[in-house]
């Protein structure tokens, strides 16, 4: 019993050391590997490829609608005029087997195959969307947990200079170097930047918490994003080949012009095409006498039948209206494809001018940061000597803080601009201005 109590103990306690290694172990993870992990878990993309797989299965099987149809019957019939009347029955029982082939060839048999295919290119380019845009907002939040982190760092150093500033003139104080209100002004300047930390640590443990969730990952795994900003900004110039045909957008309405003209072909050969039906049949019936003697007849038959319709040739018929009524659709998003062509043209052209001004400020903002440290730097100096107060250093901190804060800013909104552009063009994320 003490043995077994003590192989007990010794299985708890490696299972809890166990769990507390996987506990404490933390899960780094890049932008790209965070891509993966959304494209696998996310919910709605497991949904869209079960669709996906259902219009892969009905394109393979259009063709069935071609193959022919086939049937097999059979009676037996059993005589009960010995039991109701007491005489013999003319017939022990009576038989029959029947069987027929059936083959009907109309024109819509083409479209409803074309319509197949169609269905199924559209839903892949339905998925491929989805996937853009679930890789887009999954890049967007890790590059947003990248700046707060960032952000937040700033912070903290900034908190860090102040708590060594008020350290440096509480040894002052106690050697009656400086005044009692310029302590308090150095501690509070100190202990005031603690709530705003705390508060932004909280929000940023919330987003990850955020982005977990959107990763399909557990709550109690510990993550950490590896990278930067800085890995993630564009070269400052490129040069796009990219045709306004290919542009996403475009291909989704042309696809589905295509399925437009698909349907009126449909409903025309509805309207006024032909159709053929040809079957086969055959048939035995017989009886087993009682006499003993056995008589059977068999039967063939070969039929064929053709089917014009006329009412699509009345104007005022629903075939006719029907008709009609596709063509004002056809006719509709033609004018749609026209003016998302332009629209595209000019969401390009303005994305690229965003583009180019948000790198043309990043120059200000880079010089902005010189300057600020610099300023700094210089009433930092003057402070300790003895020619500048308390409040003007610490609004020279705040004005590098701001100053390191917009650019950094900066940096992840030029990045999104970047994303967006791609996401527009569809062209691979991280792909704009590389070399090809």
């Amino acid at each position: 019993m003490k043995r077994i109590l003590i192989a007990f103990s010794f299985a708890a306690s490696s299972a809890l050391l166990f769990a507390q290694e996987a506990a404490d172990k933390i899960r780094t993870i890049t932008v790209d590997e965070a891509v993966i992990l959304a494209a696998d878990n996310n919910i709605s993309l497991k949904q869209q490829r079960l669709s996906l797989e259902t219009l892969e299965r009905k394109n393979k099987t259009s063709w069935n609608a071609i193959g022919p149809s086939a049937s097999v019957s059979g009676n037996l019939g059993l005589p009960l005029d010995g039991l109701v009347t007491g005489k013999e029955a003319s017939s022990k029982f009576t038989y029959g087997v029947s069987a027929s082939v059936g083959l009907t060839l109309t024109p819509s048999l083409f479209t409803a195959v074309r319509d197949a295919k169609l269905r199924y290119e559209s839903g892949k380019t339905g998925y491929e969307t989805a996937v853009r845009q679930i890789e887009l907002n999954v890049r967007k939040l890790f590059y947003n947990l990248i700046y707060t982190k960032e952000s937040m760092a700033l912070q903290k150093r900034n908190m860090e200079t102040a708590k060594l500033r008020y350290e440096n003139n509480r040894d002052k104080y106690n050697r009656g170097q400086l005044s009692e209100l310029d302590l308090l002004q150095s501690q509070y300047a100190y202990e005031s930047q603690r709530p705003a930390i705390e508060s932004a640590e909280i929000a940023y443990q919330n987003s990850i918490a955020s982005f977990k969730q959107v990763l399909g990952i557990s709550q109690n795994e510990k993550i950490e994003l590896s990278g930067s900003l800085s890995d993630a900004v564009p070269p400052d110039s490129f040069t796009l080949t990219q045709s306004v045909d290919d542009i996403p957008a475009v291909k989704k309405l042309e696809a589905s012009i295509e399925m437009q003209k698909n349907s009126l072909l449909a409903t025309r050969f509805s309207a006024y095409g032909p159709s053929l039906s040809a079957s086969y049949s055959w048939g035995l019936n017989g009886s087993d006498k009682t006499e003993g003697i056995k008589n059977h007849q068999e039967n063939h038959s070969l039929s064929f039948n053709v089917r014009i319709p006329l009412d699509g040739l009345l104007p005022w018929s629903n075939g006719s209206q029907s008709i009609a009524n596709q063509k004002a659709s056809l006719a509709d998003l033609e004018l749609q494809l026209e003016n998302e062509k332009t629209t595209a043209s000019l969401t390009i052209q303005n994305s690229i001018k965003n583009i180019i001004q948000k790198q043309s400020q990043m120059d200000m903002l880079d010089r902005n940061v010189e300057i600020a440290q610099k300023a700094y730097d210089m009433t930092l100096t003057a402070y300790n000597h003895g020619s500048r107060d308390l409040l003007t250093l610490q609004n020279a901190s705040d004005s590098l803080l701001k100053a390191r804060t917009e650019r950094e800013l900066q940096v992840y909104n030029l990045i999104c601009a970047v994303l967006d552009l791609e996401n527009t063009l569809g062209i691979p994320f991280g792909s704009l201005g590389e070399d090809k």
